[in-house]
């Protein structure tokens, strides 16, 4: 017990005491020829980050393009797995958090494809967003953002799960999402006509992916 108390105290009064050690590695030391690891609070995480190009919009048609593998800490919020699907593309996260030193070496597989849930929600063409899009798995949440890749910036419409409405700023292969607004309901995230070609719009979008 007083050694339990005894170990507690040390982790308030030192902060780097009980770090825990996860990877990746961020240096090398020549005297010791081991490596040095990245210093976390308490969870180690690794993530697979998948980007998807729907050839038809909705739930037919999808093909794996490019996939991220990330080792890095863990937090609340980013221990949990994600998707967003805007029609034309779909990002998801399989994230997975551990608590032990250097326990963050699983390599993740790309997130499956999920079943269709019942939710629907807009998403958009080359015309207008009028368009329904199927949401699937743990997509609970209509959403609508602005997607830039350089000088290249549009409004989608799609699906999502909850945890990304909460953040303000989302990088996947060269995509960036910000302005995020999610609403709860079948098509909550109100229709819009384009007045510019969503199709010349999204080919540069799309290159920064495949390429």
């Amino acid at each position: 017990m007083w050694m339990q108390v005894t170990l507690l105290l040390i982790c308030m009064i030192s902060s780097g005491a009980c770090s825990l050690k996860c990877y990746p590695a961020v240096d090398f030391d020549y005297d010791t020829y081991n490596y040095i690891y990245a210093n976390c609070t308490d969870t180690c995480a690794r993530t697979t980050t998948s980007v998807d190009i729907y050839l038809v919009s909705g739930v037919s048609g999808l093909t794996l393009m490019a996939t991220d593998d990330i080792m890095d800490c863990g937090a609340p919020d980013t221990c949990v797995n994600a998707s967003m699907n805007i029609g034309v593309v779909k990002i998801a996260n399989n994230t997975k958090c551990c608590k032990t030193n250097l326990c963050n070496n699983e390599t993740l597989p790309a997130m499956p494809q999920q079943s269709i849930n019942g939710r629907k929600c807009y998403t958009c063409n080359d015309v207008d967003c009028f368009q329904t899009l199927y949401c699937e798995g743990a997509e609970d949440r209509c959403i609508t953002a602005t997607v830039a890749q350089g000088s290249n910036i549009m409004r989608m419409k799609g699906c999502t799960t909850n945890n990304i409405c909460n953040t303000t700023f989302f990088r996947a292969h060269g995509l960036i999402l910000t302005d995020v607004e999610c609403c709860e309901g079948n098509f909550c995230n109100s229709a819009e006509i384009f007045t510019l070609s969503f199709l010349l719009m999204f080919v540069p979008l799309l290159a920064s992916v495949l390429f």
